[in-house]
């Protein structure tokens, strides 16, 4: 039997990269050679985003190389993920030199119909044997899978289907498994965070699984990403104030503010619950960083509805944004919406959106300059012969990144003294060095 040497390359969100690294961690329980170079590899395995039309193209562009790589050098390919279960059969037709499609639904499942075509041996160790790609400093913990939302711009219920939790004790398991292995963050993901436990029916909350993570003395910082304003309850803030080990940081996407925006884009928060909430976290987490993602461009937003999110933004100054252009996707209820904004006229709004928060995040990562913070140390740079690393206000690989001076213990957490900053990145040194 030939050694079946996989390449993987993973496209997409956080929640696309756990994926892959079941599905990696699977095939290697089966005999399989995971390699870092495609042209060492006999098979690759794409998986794909679809979430909105630049993912899209950025993926099929993606499977095209591939193809040609598998053209030259005799591998085989095959595609999974969001793309791959949005328009399988259309792909089938497109692109017939791939070797096989499967989706996005069910990870294990594809992992042994990956593993037949792969030829591989029979499961030889546990297939939930995640292979972390993501450093000795932090790993993604998914916790649920789908959604109940229903968004009106939004393809992921179609493409990932409804929520369905994970059962908490899987997921202690795994926090218990990935951080007693020396990785000290983990960093808490799924469609809608705070939406855990209710299709469970048996008392399972996010509040109640982040206090049992916070018991395991192991983890050292836990942070929650994609909360939904709505759901984001008292008791969580209480908890996320009371925790050592829970980041000051969450992140919780408004889409927009305009209260005729959000209800066409069937969003259940409005602009007063909205503000109410900021209000609340800033007041009961007085250093909690807030991330928070915005829409422009959606069908129908005019120039006022824009001016009062360009408002809002200034006024409430966020520590880390992300803004997007509205993305018109097939079969959600925003599709066929009258009043579509131009592409000119969207990536105008983006840019000005844009420009206004880089001068706010330039002034907050300032403010950072004389301070002592605690920076999680994620690697060494070898070309600009730094380490590199972040703190508990910024999701690693999405926000600030601190650029260091000094000998440091890659995964280890160690005090540092911020002595500049720009609009991305802060500069620090230990605090001896500063002394010296």
């Amino acid at each position: 039997m030939t050694e079946a040497k996989v390449f993987f390359v993973n496209l997409g969100c956080p929640k696309n990269l756990v994926d892959s690294e079941v599905l990696m961690g699977s095939l290697q329980a089966r005999g399989a050679t995971i390699v870092s170079d495609a042209h060492a590899a006999s098979h690759i395995v794409v998986n794909t985003c679809g979430f909105i039309e630049d993912a899209k193209r950025e993926s099929i562009e993606t499977i095209l190389e591939a193809v040609q790589l598998k053209k030259r050098e005799s591998k085989r390919v095959f595609v999974t993920g969001c793309l791959s279960q949005r328009y399988k059969s259309d792909l089938q037709k497109e692109i017939p030199e791939v070797d096989g499609f499967f989706g996005a639904r069910n990870i294990p499942q594809i992992a042994e119909k990956l593993s037949q075509q792969l030829e591989l041996e029979p499961q030889k160790s546990n297939c939930e044997e995640r292979l972390v790609t993501t450093g000795p400093s932090y790993a993604y913990l998914k916790i649920a899978e789908g959604c109940d939302n229903t968004c009106s711009f939004c393809a992921i219920p179609l493409i990932r289907g409804r929520h369905v939790s994970r059962p908490e004790s899987e997921i202690i398991e795994e926090a218990r498994r990935l951080t007693e292995k020396g990785l000290p963050e983990l960093v808490l993901i799924s469609q809608d965070t705070t939406y855990y436990g209710r299709d469970l029916h048996d008392g399972s909350s996010l509040v109640h699984l982040l206090r049992e993570l916070s018991d395991i003395p192991t983890v050292k910082w836990l942070r929650l990403l994609y909360t939904y304003p709505d759901r984001i309850s008292d008791d969580l803030i209480d908890l996320m104030a009371e925790r050592q080990n829970i980041c000051q940081y969450i992140d919780v996407p408004i889409q927009h503010i305009s209260d005729r925006i959000l209800s066409r884009m069937r969003r259940g928060s409005r602009r007063d619950r909205i503000e109410r909430l900021i209000d609340k976290l800033r007041s009961k987490i007085p250093k909690i960083a807030i991330r928070t993602s915005v829409m422009v461009g959606f069908p129908g937003e005019t120039e006022r509805d824009f001016q009062e999110l360009l408002d809002f933004i200034a006024d409430v100054q966020f520590d880390h944004l992300g803004i997007f252009q509205f993305s018109r996707e097939e079969n959600t209820a925003s599709f066929d919406l009258s009043d579509q904004v131009p592409a000119s006229v969207k990536r105008e709004r983006f840019e000005l959106l844009q420009s206004i928060q880089q001068d706010i995040a330039l002034q907050k990562n300032q403010n950072f300059v004389g301070k002592t913070v605690d920076v999680l140390i994620d690697k060494f740079d070898s070309e600009r012969k730094v380490y590199l690393g972040h703190t508990q206000w910024d999701a690693p690989e999405i926000d600030l990144q601190v650029v260091l001076q000094g000998e440091y213990t890659v995964g280890g957490i160690s005090p540092v003294k911020i002595v500049s900053a720009s609009e991305a990145e802060l500069f620090g040194r230990a605090p001896d060095m500063i002394e010296k």
